[in-house]
Order: C-alpha cells, then sequence, then structure tokens
C-alpha cells in the first residue's frame, strides 16, 4: 500500500475507532473526576442505600479502578475485548441501581460537569455508552484474524504441495 492510500484510509479508519476513543475519553475523564470528588462520589453512593454502611468507600475505589481500568483496557488490542464486556456491565449496573433507588437522586458520575444532579438524561446517556461499548466489541471481534489462515501466505510466490509444506513457486 503506498502512502497516498494508505492517508486516504485515514479517515475510514478514526471513524471506525471513535466509539473507542469516546469510551476511552469517558471512563478516563470520569475516574478522574470522582478522584478528584472522592467524598463527594462516597457521598453519593451512600444516597442510593444499596450497600452495607461503611461499604461505600470501598465500593467507591472499586469503581475508580474499573473504570481506569476500562480506559487503559480499550487502548490496548489484547485487553479491548475483556474492557468493552466490562464496560457494558459496570454501566448497566449503574443504570440498574439509578432506575431501581430513584433517577431524580444525587448521580456519582461527572461532579464537574452536572453539579451532583442527575436524571432520567443519565439513563439514557448510559444506554448510549452500553451502545458503543458493543460496537467496539464486536468491531474488535471482526478485526481478529483467523489463525489457520494468518500462518500460510497469500503472495504468488509460494505453492502449496500435496503434503500440506509450501514449496517455492
Amino acid at each position: 500500500m503506498t502512502p497516498t492510500e494508505r492517508l486516504s484510509t485515514l479517515p475510514a479508519l478514526f471513524l471506525r475507532n471513535l466509539p473507542r476513543f469516546i469510551l476511552i475519553g469517558l471512563f478516563g475523564f470520569a475516574a478522574i473526576d470522582k478522584l478528584i470528588h472522592f467524598s463527594g462520589f462516597v457521598a453519593a453512593i451512600q444516597s442510593y442505600q444499596v450497600l452495607p454502611s461503611g461499604l461505600e468507600s470501598s465500593a467507591a475505589i472499586f469503581f475508580l479502578m474499573a473504570e481506569f481500568a476500562i480506559a487503559l483496557g480499550l487502548l490496548t488490542n489484547r485487553w479491548r475485548r475483556p474492557a468493552c464486556l466490562a464496560a457494558v456491565l459496570l454501566l448497566g449496573a449503574f443504570t440498574v441501581v439509578y432506575l431501581a433507588v430513584d433517577p431524580g437522586r444525587v448521580c456519582g458520575c461527572w461532579f464537574t460537569l452536572t453539579l451532583n444532579s442527575g436524571g432520567y438524561f443519565h439513563i439514557l446517556q448510559n444506554l448510549v455508552f452500553i451502545a458503543l461499548a458493543i460496537l467496539t466489541w464486536m468491531d474488535q471481534r471482526s478485526a481478529k484474524r483467523d489463525p489457520l489462515t494468518a500462518s500460510y501466505s497469500t503472495s504468488t510466490s509460494t505453492a502449496e504441495s500435496d503434503d500440506g509444506r509450501l514449496k517455492p513457486a
């Protein structure tokens, strides 16, 4: 592929990776924001009253670490699919808890941007991010090469012999 051909594929490559870039930004920013406003995040978890008293700080640390791990996992090919699965599970759990308790309560998502307010918009937002994680997971799945066919060359300089070995043509 010539440099000009490679350059012409950049817009398509960018669009293909756009959901992943959005998720990396989302989870990276959310984790940093929760770290900066840690006491507010713990208070938001306490307001839901779904965990036994005293476990809120531990849960907050777990969520922070999970969000950082998802953002870092989305950066690598090896960990992209598990990171997508973790993103779907985490966002799904947040959405279910948010719906079960009260959508008007304090949300611990984006203290810097939402000033602790929540609402039905957060549910829609989570569903959109879940869709982006599924798209990223599906794209990573389709991009994987079959390990059996990857070992054979498609070059015209080799031909397969009857016994399965490759010989020069």
